[in-house]
């Protein structure tokens, strides 16, 4: 039974005892009738001016509730109490919004004596990525009687506290071998069908590249340079489908595609290469970046983000598919994983583009991490992401059922 329950059958109980004492009194006259009435009703007008005088002059401020904070943070809030009410009273209870998926309120008390400022402190944890209000919404006064409770609101504001996703680091996806290095990148941008200009020969140039009749005339070798054309940037795919669980886990697996997405665009920002995030939910967008500050984008995205699209994960897959003539990789993050989707991930490694998928589940059956081996042979990057376990380490990293690699 929670306090407002309580508080009702009590306050029941007294009118009850007081109703039937009161017609007792006045159908035999006895005294002792009248005088258990009137005291009953003498505690609850006692009751009524302790809780009235204690929120009158109540005095209240908190402190520690910030803007922004990461998924997985705790927030040390501290509450100064002060009032100036001679009656006791039972306690004093403090509503709070709070980001979490049980309970979107929190209830604490707090005792203090009269004219006496006292500080509490409690750890609010932030457990879920969001946009949530948090703060004091309600202060509540109950007497030591337990019958009577008044409330107000206090004289603070709500904050807007922001959950971002946790940016993680992660290996970059490995592009074609030509694509590795300095030396060999500024080739891989190179137009090959609009030469510019040439220059002296230096080692590692390739004889193809040489203009033959050039180095014959100025009896030197000489080999062309080309125009540079935009690099394949990289693809990041989140399955933005909603996802049917309870609450909680719902948003601990939403929380993990995006952080996972997250880590993807962020490591591949960082080695040097473009990225591109198409986001196909109800309101599509895309999200583009080409170094490593841009990341911040992306973290605002995905902490907005909602799991509420029309399509299913291999619509988005055969959309992308038109994309890929100038894309060096792909990485597909989604919690469904199928014989389709596998089949796509591997017809896009084959293409020639680095392929990487990541399936967020706790699926860890044989058949399921048959799918992944099957994958991992037609040279697609496949892991599975356990949610549950990515929470407790406190970062993005594949888990993998290493019994059934043992076996």
């Amino acid at each position: 039974m929670d306090m407002s329950s309580s508080l009702g059958a009590r306050r029941a109980g007294c009118a009850l005892v007081m109703a039937a004492m009161l017609a007792a009194g006045l159908s035999t006259g006895v005294r002792i009738y009248y005088i258990v009435f009137f005291g009953l009703l003498a505690m609850l007008a006692l009751g009524l001016a302790a809780a009235l005088w204690t929120l009158w002059t109540l005095d209240f401020g908190i402190q520690g509730v910030r803007a922004q904070v990461t998924r997985g943070d705790a927030m040390m809030t501290v509450f100064t109490v002060r009032h100036a009410c001679l009656l006791p009273v039972s306690a004093i209870q403090i509503r709070m919004n709070v980001p979490s998926a049980y309970a979107p309120e929190m209830q604490v008390n707090v005792f203090t004596p009269p004219f006496a400022a006292r500080t509490f402190r409690q750890v609010i944890q932030c457990p879920h990525r969001g946009v949530y209000e948090a703060g004091v919404t309600r202060i509540s006064v109950t007497d030591i009687f337990g019958l009577v409770r008044l409330s107000r609101r206090p004289n603070v504001k709500l904050v807007k506290l922001e959950v971002l996703p946790r940016v993680t680091d992660v290996a970059p996806l490995r592009l074609k071998s030509v694509d590795q290095g300095p030396e060999f990148r500024s080739r891989a941008a190179e137009d090959n069908a609009s030469p510019s200009d040439v220059r002296t020969w230096q080692d590692g140039d390739e004889l193809k590249k040489v203009h033959w009749k050039l180095s014959l005339r100025k009896r030197e070798m000489l080999v062309r340079t080309y125009e540079e054309s935009a690099r394949p940037d990289t693809l990041v795919i989140p399955d933005l489908a909603e996802i049917t669980a309870l609450r909680d886990q719902q948003l601990t697996i939403e929380d993990c595609i995006c952080e996972a997405s997250l880590a993807a665009a962020n490591a591949q920002l960082q080695a040097g290469y473009p990225v591109r995030m198409p986001l196909v939910g109800a309101k599509p967008r895309e999200l583009a970046g080409q170094f490593g500050p841009d990341i911040s984008a992306f973290v605002d995205a995905l902490l907005r983000v909602k799991f509420d699209s029309p399509y299913g994960y291999e619509q988005v897959l055969s959309l992308m598919l038109a994309r890929f003539q100038r894309t060096g990789g792909a990485v597909l993050v989604t919690a469904r994983l199928t014989t389709r989707i596998a089949d796509m991930a591997m017809r896009m490694q084959q293409s020639g583009v680095a392929t990487k998928l990541i399936w967020v589940s706790d699926d860890g059956r044989d058949e399921s991490m048959e799918l992944i081996e099957r994958m991992k042979m037609g040279g697609v990057q496949a892991e599975r992401l356990d949610p549950w376990r990515a929470g407790e380490e406190g970062s993005a990293q594949s888990a993998f059922d290493d019994e059934y690699d043992a076996g």
